[in-house]
């Protein structure tokens, strides 16, 4: 007798026989010929119709999976230009007609922040005041260190330090 066969006298026999037993989840104690048992691919109507659904849903999940896949490099190369364009932006903007400061006043940092601009120093010869500016493009906004930065600077903790090479200050 195979496998199988004994498989299937075994799952009659004890839904014939009026077997009962204990769910494991809820506790609740039921028949076993409720519980719709099976053999391998040898379905009840009830657990076939389950299984073609879960596989069903498997296949949707695999297309929207593979979907996604190839959404990636696109997003990737999108973000990527977008970095770019925004990187060439900020060491252009004091050139542009829309930037409200004199570029001769600007001093590039590029990181954390763009620019410290002194207001005035090339104009006046004495600087007004000394503005941290960032520059971003889109839906671009401040890294965590940049609001930190800014943090600082609107709660007046910024110093004045003088190093001398081998002297005094």
């Amino acid at each position: 007798m195979s496998l199988l066969s004994e498989a299937k006298k075994l799952i009659q026999s004890l839904v014939r026989n009026r077997f009962f037993t204990e769910c494991p989840s809820c506790g609740d104690e039921s028949r076993l010929s409720e519980w719709g048992l099976f053999y391998m691919n040898e379905f009840t109507p009830e657990a076939e119709a389950i299984y073609k659904q879960m596989l069903t849903d498997v296949r949707d999940r695999k297309k929207k999976l593979a979907a996604k896949k190839k959404e990636k490099p696109a997003k990737s190369l999108t973000g990527a230009k977008a970095v770019n364009i925004g990187s060439i932006y900020e060491r252009l903007a004091p050139s542009l007609r829309a930037f409200s400061f004199n570029r001769s006043d600007c001093r590039s940092l590029f990181d954390p922040i763009d620019y410290v601009i002194f207001e005035g120093l090339s104009t006046k010869g004495s600087v007004s005041r000394i503005i941290f500016s960032d520059i971003k493009t889109g839906k671009a906004v401040l890294t965590a260190k940049q609001k930190e930065i800014k943090s600082l600077v609107d709660r007046k903790k910024v110093d004045w330090d003088l190093y001398t090479m081998g002297g005094t200050k």
